[in-house]
């Protein structure tokens, strides 16, 4: 397959079959190089882990039940080194580039599924999603992006980073496959009660006002109630982001400990930075920090389960361009983790997508309770309807 936009691993083909009759049928299929492929090694975006990978002698359960429902394998896609960045840079592999917008960064960590998909070169990307890595690119390739309910979906032999947040998860450039996406792994049918949407000025209050209000416009336009508060939870974004970026850093650590004391020459320094910042993190901090996540997420599930879907902004930042420097990349992520941690620190789903006729790159999500993956799905539909 050509491949301008360096979107996948360049791996030799090798022979993945697929059923021929499913609800997958006729839909391509581009992996994230986390995830094990027969007939494929497995470099989670690094040159150490590729030499020491083998060539994989079984797929991924998550994989294989999206080829037994009739998907085309047609790739291993490029991702952030150890899928543990925003911008989707990798010094090993290189950045794949945005279709939509070749100047700016294509997201990260699942940023070779998304361009894949933005370029037509693949139906449905499967990533994973720690702390943005499929909403993220989703937004800025222009794509629709679903991170299910934390632990819905089967994650064996998925390279970890961080367990308490990561979740597989998938991107197309309309809501029909991402349907068919949900029905195929079994996601359960949402109820019959019409949800109500909540609106919270603290979210809002992240991004620009002009943006706020065609989002806001776009949700008030279809006939469901609208409720308001003051802020989503007791806690500020700002405490939740850190609780949260305190979690992962730890994990982040614990999972990679290994690999960076076997060869952290062959880490690339910012990442390798990141993980030594997790092996500094104090028992007691980790502590706070799970703390604060647990009534957050109590928080959460007691709103949610009133039958209401929280309504936001998937960025609370325009994407930078590629050739930034590193600080403006810092600045970009350290905002969007604002937003982009409720889902992680609660476990709860969210689905991003693009809003119909607003003007530049914007990217609306639907937050929900756990396990109403596909009632976002309903709502995304009546929003892109309209």
């Amino acid at each position: 397959m050509r491949d301008p936009w360096n979107a996948f691993m360049p791996y030799p083909d090798a022979d993945v079959g697929h059923a021929a009759v499913g609800r997958l049928s006729g839909l391509r299929l581009a992996v994230k190089d986390l995830f094990d492929v027969a007939g494929y090694p497995t470099a989670a975006g690094n040159a150490a882990v590729l030499a020491a990978s083998g060539i994989k002698t079984s797929t991924a359960p998550l994989v294989q039940t999206l080829l037994d429902a009739g998907a085309c394998f047609v790739g291993k896609t490029n991702t952030d080194e150890l899928a543990y960045s925003l911008i989707g840079g990798n010094i090993h592999f290189g950045m794949p580039i945005n279709p939509r917008d070749p100047d700016l960064i294509p997201g990260g960590s699942s940023s070779g599924s998304a361009v894949a998909v933005a370029a037509g070169l693949a139906d449905i990307g499967l990533g994973t999603d720690t702390s943005g890595s499929i909403r993220l690119p989703a937004a800025v390739n222009g794509l629709i992006g679903w991170r299910p309910t934390h632990g819905n979906l089967d994650n064996n032999t998925l390279r970890p980073l961080a367990p308490s947040f990561d979740v597989p998860g998938f991107m197309t450039r309309s809501l029909e496959p991402m349907a068919a996406v949900m029905s195929a792994v079994g996601m359960p049918a949402a109820n019959d009660r019409p949800p109500s949407i909540l609106i919270a000025e603290n979210v809002f209050e992240t991004i620009d006002d002009a943006v706020a209000d065609e989002m806001i416009a776009s949700l008030q336009s279809v006939a469901m109630p609208i409720r308001r508060t003051d802020a989503i939870a007791s806690f500020s974004l700002a405490d939740l982001a850190l609780a949260f970026i305190t979690i992962l850093q730890r994990e982040a650590w614990e999972s990679n400990k290994a690999l960076f004391e076997r060869s952290p020459e062959a880490i690339a320094p910012d990442i390798a930075e990141r993980l030594l910042s997790g092996s500094r993190v104090e028992d007691e901090e980790v502590r706070e920090a799970r703390r604060i996540a647990a009534l957050f997420s109590q928080q959460i599930d007691r709103l949610l389960c009133e039958n209401v879907i929280v309504a936001l902004p998937t960025l609370a930042k325009s994407p930078p361009r590629r050739d930034a420097e590193p600080e403006s990349f810092a600045v970009f992520r350290s905002a969007c983790i604002k937003l982009l941690c409720l889902s992680g620190l609660s476990g709860c789903p969210q689905l991003a997508f693009p809003i119909v006729n607003c003007a530049g790159n914007v990217s609306l999500s639907l937050l929900g309770a756990r396990s109403a993956d596909r009632m976002l799905m309903n709502v995304a539909r009546r929003l892109r309807a309209e």
